[in-house]
């Protein structure tokens, strides 16, 4: 079946179609007066999750809000169980709470079915996006479905979620890193697909809530910036540095490789990982929650995201990483 989508470098892109991290940028910069203008909003486009203020008056607890979606030939391959297809929908807007450390709390679903899909086939996918839903200890409690018209596509599954952040550090942000912050990442990077087939690990990663959560409950206020890594370590802690008006410098001997090729690793993308910048006098443990991890740079001076090879040279790989395109 091949890959899921093809390996295309954000940064090479010179052809007519949308340019996902350029629509995101703009996206961002336009809804920047949203706090000022609807007080409610605390966190607008931007991060890895909104977050929004419920409550009589609007001061009261915030709330974490994130959509998602996976696109046939894009996330996942025509003909993948339909219980792992279920399984990333849900797991892929829970890895985005986990990353400004929340818990869900309920979530919504819509789908939207090929013109070929079966009744049987229709019912199958339902139960598994609730049996997930409830595995995950984030419950289906809505939603819509539809079917393509006169012009078939492929099925979508787009799922948005509630959370709540974390009850003393509150959501941890991707623009809160500092100068001399040490860089660390869960996991490992890379080999999230298995070669020749659209199968892998980017269909039964684990989101990180419980390891965002014990990070908060140890570090505390020393837990200065997070986001996951779902596009590529290199355009997401790119992203990282973006919005905390800081460098990130990775270290290419120090990242925990899951294929052999770095550069590869770096951009694929679908690793699902937390990337963080912690207080440099904060003492990180090798794993939690069964979960690795890994120290790989620290935050500096400066802009972007640079590798810093084994050759004592520099590449800049703020913009290594995928597009959504199928």
């Amino acid at each position: 079946m091949g890959r899921v989508r093809p390996w295309v470098c954000a940064a090479c892109r010179y052809d007519s179609r949308v340019h996902e991290d350029t629509l995101l940028q703009y996206i961002a910069n336009a809804s920047r007066d949203l706090p000022r203008v609807f007080p409610r909003v605390v966190v607008g486009p931007g991060d890895d999750c909104a977050v929004v203020r419920v409550g009589d008056g609007g001061s009261g607890e915030c709330v974490l809000l994130k959509t998602d979606q996976v696109v046939e030939g894009v996330h996942f391959a025509k003909g993948t169980e339909v219980s792992l297809i279920a399984r990333k929908a849900i797991a892929r807007p829970l890895s985005d709470i986990a990353a400004m450390v929340g818990r869900p709390i309920a979530a919504m679903a819509t789908v939207t079915l090929s013109r070929s899909t079966t009744q049987e086939e229709a019912t199958r996918l339902a139960d598994a996006v609730h049996e997930w839903g409830r595995r995950f200890r984030c419950p289906i409690v809505g939603g819509d479905i539809a079917t393509f018209g006169p012009i078939d596509g492929p099925m979508v599954i787009g799922v948005s979620v509630m959370g709540v952040p974390h009850s003393s550090c509150g959501p941890v942000l991707r623009s809160g890193a500092r100068r001399g912050d040490g860089v660390y990442i869960t996991g490992v990077v890379g080999g999230s697909f298995e070669a020749g087939t659209g199968g892998g690990r980017h269909l039964e990663f684990e989101p990180r809530v419980e390891v965002a959560s014990a990070l908060a409950d140890l570090l505390g206020g020393s837990l200065h910036a997070m986001m996951d890594t779902s596009d590529g370590l290199g355009i997401d802690a790119g992203r990282l540095a973006c919005a905390s008006e800081v460098a990130v410098e990775i270290e290419e001997l120090a990242i925990p490789l899951g294929e052999p090729e770095v550069l590869a690793a770096i951009a694929r993308g679908e690793d699902y990982e937390l990337l963080f910048a912690v207080d440099a006098g904060a003492k990180v443990p090798a794993s939690l929650a069964g979960v690795a991890i890994t120290r790989i740079g620290r935050i500096a001076e400066g802009t972007g995201c640079a590798l810093l090879r084994n050759d004592g040279t520099r590449l800049d790989i703020a913009r290594q990483g995928w597009e959504h395109h199928s």
